[in-house]
């Protein structure tokens, strides 16, 4: 039995040796390989590069042109809070034990691998060539979001509750040790996240932050409690879909499952419309893409669920994600997109948080 190749802690070590170590003739013989990093912004924790392969003549098996290397992130940061937070560890037990059974169109998984400790890991994945991506800093087109949430309902529809969701030990529910934990990752950066942010996002919900980090814990342990989990991506945002391509035309394709955990699907809706949408258009659309995706729920068989707890749900993730911007604050967007990505996240959700009058919502726990 051949042994696994070393973790690289960059895409720059995948030698055609290296890669062919890892295959392990799964596919065919690698004799060159080229490394292109990705664009501005893209894979904030983590290392995202394009790899355009060479083979060997005579060789046989399949021979991919490229294909997508994810890495850990470049800075030392990032890569710290993947692994404290099992970032990286989640997503590779996604695509070694679950991608290809997963009721949605996510890329071809070759190889995937990680640390003991959670870092370096390495994924290799399909590359969809020819789709279409949305700019999240520019923000999605309703067309397009609905198209996104429409996945959201395949998604969460098929693990409502159940035990299908519950046979996938490898997924931690909203209130694992690990994000309980992120009230003292917020702690000692919420005064500093105040003095520079206030001016720019509403006034009051500073003072909901203030309230909110040291109940964190307690809410986290609240919302379990609720029930109606599913199976979450965690990272619903413009970024992290593909549309068309070689994929087929139509297809949507969902990339990057490192944050994804059983929670309530309203996290997905909110995550998505309160951070990938601009604040204008999501003020006029999201009433009628909430009340779209909760149709689709009950057209695929939820039947335990009223209009009533959907839209509670959607506003308690619209405070909850606002606070979660405290908390990930010091992440280095690593170039001027990253920047400006990080910039329309923060202010958008805590727009979608003070429109929705989300401070009652800290009484129950």
């Amino acid at each position: 039995m051949s042994t696994k190749p070393v973790i690289p802690t960059t895409a720059d070590h995948l030698t055609a040796q290296w890669l062919n170590d890892a295959f392990d003739g799964s596919i065919a013989e690698i004799a060159g390989v080229r490394a292109e990093r990705l664009g501005e912004g893209v894979g904030l924790l983590g290392e995202v590069t394009r790899l355009h392969l060479d083979y060997a003549p005579n060789s046989s098996g399949p021979r991919p042109a490229t294909m997508i290397a994810k890495c850990q992130a470049a800075a030392p940061g990032n890569v710290f809070m993947s692994q404290a937070m099992g970032f990286y560890e989640r997503e590779s037990n996604f695509y070694s034990q679950f991608s290809r059974t997963i009721n949605l169109r996510v890329p071809y998984c070759y190889y995937t691998d990680v640390d003991q400790a959670g870092a370096p890991y390495i994924v290799l994945i399909e590359e969809i060539t020819g789709a279409r991506m949305i700019d999240q800093v520019v923000g999605a087109a309703y067309d397009d979001s609905a198209a996104i949430l429409d996945q959201a309902v395949t998604l969460h529809s098929t693990f409502w509750d159940n035990d299908l969701l519950r046979s996938l030990d490898w997924l931690p529910p909203m209130n694992n040790p690990l994000y309980r934990a992120a009230r003292e990752m917020a702690e000692p950066k919420l005064e500093s996240f105040i003095s520079t942010w206030s001016g720019t996002l509403p006034e009051r919900t500073m003072g909901w932050m203030r309230q909110l980090t040291p109940k964190y814990p307690d809410m986290v342990d609240w919302w379990v409690e609720q029930g109606k989990a599913t199976f979450v991506h965690m990272d619903f945002r413009a970024d992290n879909f593909l549309f068309g391509g070689s994929a087929g035309s139509g297809t949507v394709t969902v990339l990057d499952w490192q944050l994804s955990a059983r929670h309530v699907g309203m996290w997905d809706v909110a995550n998505f419309l309160g951070q990938s949408v601009t604040i204008a258009n999501r003020r006029e659309w999201e009433k009628d893409l909430v009340r779209r995706y909760y149709d689709g729920l009950i057209a695929a068989g939820v039947t335990d669920y009223a209009w009533d707890r959907c839209w509670r749900d959607y506003r308690y993730c619209l405070l909850h994600q606002a606070w979660s911007q405290v908390a990930v604050s010091d992440i280095d967007p690593g170039n001027e997109r990253g920047r400006r990505l990080l910039h329309e996240m923060i202010t958008r959700a805590f727009a979608a948080a003070d429109d929705n009058d989300c401070a009652d919502l800290l009484q129950e726990f």
